[in-house]
């Protein structure tokens, strides 16, 4: 039996090598100093978002939408509320928190990438 509504998958977006540190105690990562804040950074196929989830734990998925993902029609953004992600060209809707499928067409999770926070140095790895 095939599943096909909210799954992840890794593979219909493109890889690209990521590997970045970041501060969050630099002023343009502020949003990231509280819980459920998120900010836009440059690397993988189309951008990333880094979400806050908790005091020590972070996610970051590629803004590359995933419906028609061999040729898509945008990035995936944050909404106007900061409640969810957004491909504007197509409606669908993900899940800020971890980039699962809320609302189709898209029927596959954003790109997740690996993160590690590191507490002592306020020091972000994100990578895959």
């Amino acid at each position: 039996m095939l599943l096909n509504s909210c799954t992840k998958n890794q593979n219909i977006v493109p890889y690209v090598y990521v590997d970045q540190y970041i501060n969050i105690s630099l002023p343009s990562y502020s949003s990231l100093n509280s819980i459920g804040g998120w900010v836009y950074i440059t690397g993988g196929s189309q951008g990333i978002i880094v979400y806050r989830q908790s005091y020590d734990q972070f996610s970051a998925y590629d803004r590359h939408c995933t419906y028609n993902a061999e040729n898509p029609c945008g990035k995936a953004s944050v909404d106007s509320t900061n409640s969810f992600v957004e491909c504007s060209c197509d409606s669908s809707q993900y899940q800020l928190y971890d980039g699962l499928v809320i609302q189709g067409p898209a029927t596959y999770s954003l790109k997740n990438y690996q993160t590690n926070f590191d507490v002592m140095t306020n020091q972000l790895h994100i990578f895959n």
